[in-house]
């Protein structure tokens, strides 16, 4: 998968990126819209965040794209925790358990353990969507919502490392992460949902 390639190209650790997390929330502003998940992070707000934890400038260019093809809407602030947790990927080369995981634990701040079905399906939507923007055939935003309806199983909120296995092996995401998806496309159409 190109996005795999690029994370050892990229060599972002998970530390890094807890690191930019932290940063991010310092300059973010709670979002107004109800529906959005958490707090929103202006460019130039990014950038700043960027430059305190020194990213790389070859990582800073490449999450600066990411950033670009995340505002959709092009209102020039997007859903910080989404788009963190969208761009997990690169900071990790391991197993998709390990990735979902980390993932998982970039979006809860407040370390709960505890992930409600809608920040599941915008948060798989979001790797879903940065894998694209490398090329990656992907699964349809369809098949995304089959995965978690199978893993919620009804509940509107889960304890995700308790449902790490059943996610990382249910068939679409075991289709995604074999690099064998459906279709492809260019930009972040469901991103954020």
């Amino acid at each position: 998968m190109a996005i795999s390639a690029m994370a050892d190209m990229l060599s972002v650790t998970k530390p890094q990126m807890m690191e930019l997390r932290n940063a991010c929330l310092r300059h973010a502003k709670p979002s107004l819209d109800k529906s959005n998940a958490g707090p929103t992070i202006s460019q130039s707000s990014f950038h700043k965040s960027m430059k305190e934890v020194n990213v790389d400038p070859v990582v800073f260019d490449v999450f600066d794209h990411l950033y670009t093809m995340w505002d959709t809407k092009g209102e020039g602030e997007i859903s910080m925790l989404l788009f963190l947790a969208g761009i997990s990927p690169l900071a990790s080369t391991v197993d998709v358990m390990t990735k979902l995981l980390f993932a998982f634990e970039l979006f809860d701040v407040h370390r709960t353990g505890r992930m409600k079905i809608e920040d599941a399906l915008s948060i798989l939507g979001g790797i879903n969507a940065t894998a694209s923007y490398f090329g990656d055939a992907v699964i349809t935003p369809q098949a995304i919502e089959i995965v978690i309806e199978d893993v919620f199983q009804g509940q509107n909120e889960i304890v995700y490392i308790e449902n790490l296995e059943h996610i990382s092996n249910h068939p679409a995401v075991v289709q995604f992460s074999l690099a064998a998806g459906t279709m492809r496309y260019g930009g972040a159409s469901k991103i954020g949902r």
